[in-house]
């Protein structure tokens, strides 16, 4: 029993001194979570978007001559767009900011060889004999959308900030496309012409973070994202001629729940002047609206991405 405490006692004397011999390790020191001062003070931006529309609508479908399905890739133009904004900031790193995004592509023309006449999604089968016939293809999707947010701004330490934000989001998205086969290339005009529109008017709720770190002198690099949940009506509206004769029109309207995701990064720069702020933005946007188009026969997203520069003043009450 003697030997045993004995032995107890050694083991213990041992790993204390492993415990307590060399020198003692980093210790981590948690750091401070603060609000800005307390602040009034207005600011205005303006930024230039220039956006590509990702769209799958059925205007690219067509059969081949064993009923196979293909796609011809109609892809709209990149093209300009804007965005508006102001800002009241109060309290202690509060704000109110209501902000306008503002596109449409115009003019986007694509063509391909179609076999049959039919085109997938319109009302009806153009009644045109089988063979290889040019298609053209007019799309010009537009979209709007303006939010209302209510902001917070909180300091993670010296380098990392983060505006915590929730409001509401309106958003209109219109698609308006055109479609005519002809009998040969050099046609002036088409044996079958198809023409019509999709749009979704929506409004809901709307989350996000802007998280910045803080380079110094001015420069800091961000990520931002944010997210919507939509409720509105989405439409559509097409129509068929066959040589010059009105052949069927489709039309349809629905209640739609819309998911939205938009993601941004970028570089910003701020230059401290006697009469406020001036910010300096560049950057690159995605955003994507799930299931907000639909036709007679599919139901599509509608997404955006594209860079973007801006300038933002901010001037104090």
């Amino acid at each position: 029993m003697l030997n045993l405490k004995k032995t107890a006692v050694a083991v213990l004397a041992l790993g204390s001194s492993a415990v307590f011999a060399g020198t003692m390790g980093p210790v981590c020191t948690p750091g401070s979570v603060t609000v800005p001062c307390e602040r009034m003070a207005w600011d205005f931006g303006v930024q230039a978007l220039y956006l590509q529309p990702v769209v799958d609508h059925y205007a690219g479908y067509y059969l081949d001559p064993i009923g196979g399905r293909h796609y011809n890739e109609v892809e709209p133009d990149w093209d300009w767009g804007f965005k508006l904004e102001a800002s009241y900031h109060f309290g202690t790193g509060n704000d109110l900011n209501v902000n306008w995004y503002h596109f449409k592509s115009d003019d986007n023309r694509s063509s391909y060889l179609v076999y049959s006449p039919e085109i997938i999604g319109t009302p009806s089968t153009l009644p045109v004999p089988a063979g290889n016939y040019p298609v053209g293809v007019v799309a010009e999707p537009s979209w709007d959308a303006v939010n209302v947010e209510l902001g917070q701004h909180v300091d993670f330490g010296e380098f990392k900030d983060i505006r915590f934000h929730g409001g509401v989001q309106f958003t209109r998205i219109k698609h308006e496309m055109g479609i005519a086969a002809f009998a040969t290339s050099v046609s002036p005009f088409p044996a079958a012409a198809a023409a019509g529109y999709t749009k979704f008017d929506g409004f809901g709720p709307r989350i996000g973070a802007d998280m910045m770190f803080n380079l110094g002198n001015g420069l800091q690099i961000y990520g931002k994202g944010a997210s919507a949940l939509l409720i509105g009506e989405s439409k559509f509206r097409d129509a068929v001629t066959t040589l010059g004769t009105f052949s069927g029109a489709g039309y349809g309207e629905r209640d739609a729940l819309v998911p939205e995701l938009e993601a941004k990064l970028g570089v910003a720069y701020t230059y401290a002047m006697p009469q406020g702020d001036v910010t300096l933005d560049v950057g690159y946007m995605w955003i994507n609206y799930f299931n907000a188009q639909h036709t007679a026969l599919t139901t599509n997203d509608f997404a955006l991405h594209g860079p973007f520069a801006g300038l933002k003043w901010v001037g104090n009450v």
